[in-house]
C-alpha cells in the first residue's frame, strides 16, 4: 500500500526556512546592538571626561533622532496595505529607531549603570528570541520567566537598593503576568481569541503542570531573595541548572 504524502511536510519546511532566515537578521541585529553598548561601556561609562561629555551630546541627539525613525518606521507599517515591501520596512525601522531612543534615554537619565544592564540584556533578549522562532511555545515562557528571575535574583544579591528592589518588583510583576495568561489559555485549550480571530499559542492537549512549575518555582526563588538575600547565590545556581536541563530537555523533543 503506497504511503500517503504529508502535505504538512511542505510547510513546516517553509515555516523552518522563515525562521532560520528571521533567526539570521536577529543574530546580526544583535551582535550589532551588543558593539554599540560596548562601545558605549568603553568611552561612555569608563571613559575620560571629555569622552563621556562628547557621548552625552551624541546621546541627546540620538534620542531624537531614534524617535524620528521609529514614526517613520509606524507610518511605513500603517500604510503596508498600499504596498507590500512597506510592512518590513517598517518593522526594521521601527526596531532600530526604539532601540536608539530608548538606549540613548537610558544611558542618558541612568548613568552608568543602564549600561551594563543593557550590555547583559541584549544577549539575553537575543536567546530568547531564538529560543522563541526554534522552540516549543511552553518553553518560551518557561525561559522568559527564568531570565527574568535570574536577573533579579542576582541583582538582589549584589545589592539591596531601592532601584535593585523595583528591578525585582518588574522581575515579579513579569512573571505573575505569565502565570495568569498560561493559566486563561489553558481554559481556552492553548488558543487566544481577540476580535473574531483564533490564535493557537499552546498546542491542542499540552501538558500545563511543568510550565506551571517553573513559573512558580521562579516567583519563589525571586520573593525568597527579597527578604532574604544570603539566599539569592543559591537561587542564581537553581535557576540555572534548571535553565539548562530544560534546554536539553526541549533540544530532545524537537529531535
Amino acid at each position: 500500500m503506497a504511503q500517503k504524502p504529508n502535505v504538512k511536510r511542505p510547510e513546516r519546511k517553509e515555516k523552518g526556512e522563515r525562521n532560520m532566515n528571521r533567526a539570521v537578521i536577529l543574530l546580526i541585529a544583535g551582535l550589532v546592538g551588543e558593539w554599540y553598548l560596548l562601545m558605549a561601556d568603553r568611552y561612555y561609562a569608563r571613559g575620560t571626561i571629555k569622552q563621556v561629555v562628547a557621548w552625552y551630546n551624541y546621546l541627546g541627539v540620538m534620542r531624537w533622532v531614534g524617535l524620528a525613525v521609529l514614526a517613520a518606521g509606524v507610518a511605513f507599517y500603517v500604510l503596508r496595505e498600499k504596498k507590500t515591501w512597506y510592512a518590513p520596512l517598517g518593522e526594521s525601522l521601527a526596531g532600530v529607531g526604539a532601540f536608539f531612543a530608548f538606549t540613548s534615554a537610558a544611558m542618558r537619565h541612568v548613568y552608568p549603570t543602564s549600561v551594563t544592564v543593557m550590555c547583559v540584556l541584549v544577549p539575553v533578549l537575543l536567546i530568547l528570541g531564538i529560543v522563541y522562532l526554534f522552540y516549543q511555545a511552553e518553553f518560551s515562557v518557561q525561559a522568559t520567566a527564568l531570565a527574568m528571575s535570574l536577573f533579579a535574583v542576582v541583582l538582589l544579591g549584589r545589592s539591596a537598593t531601592m532601584r535593585v528592589k523595583v528591578c525585582a518588583g518588574i522581575a515579579i510583576a513579569g512573571i505573575l503576568a505569565l502565570l495568569v495568561c498560561t493559566a486563561m489559555l489553558k481554559k481556552k485549550n492553548g488558543v487566544l481569541e481577540k476580535g473574531g480571530t483564533r490564535l493557537r499559542v499552546f498546542p491542542s492537549g499540552m501538558d500545563y503542570r511543568l510550565t506551571f512549575g517553573v513559573l512558580v518555582l521562579c516567583l519563589a526563588l525571586v520573593l525568597l531573595a527579597v527578604f532574604a538575600a544570603a539566599s539569592s547565590f543559591y537561587s542564581t545556581w537553581a535557576l540555572a541548572v534548571v535553565s539548562f536541563v530544560l534546554a536539553v530537555y526541549y533540544t530532545i523533543k524537537l529531535m
